[in-house]
């Protein structure tokens, strides 16, 4: 599951990339994963998912359902 952490971490990556860092990192978890310029396209698919996992965590709504009755018909 991605967290607002996560998606920091790769929106800073992807401004490394752009503003001409040749080399760039991003780190989550244990997961430690490294960007060159031209996988800036992965970056911004990865960007995306973390995205679409964090909207999906917080559309997620619980809904209860519940009955009563006097016992009487």
């Amino acid at each position: 599951m991605y967290t607002q952490e996560y998606l920091e971490a790769v929106e800073k990556a992807i401004c490394d990339l752009q503003s001409g860092k040749r080399v760039t990192s991003v780190s989550y978890g244990d997961t430690h994963v490294q960007y060159a310029p031209i996988n800036l396209a992965d970056l911004l698919k990865l960007r995306s998912q973390i995205k679409a996992g964090i909207s999906e965590t917080n559309s997620r709504k619980r809904q209860v359902i519940f009955s009563t009755s006097k016992g009487v018909r």
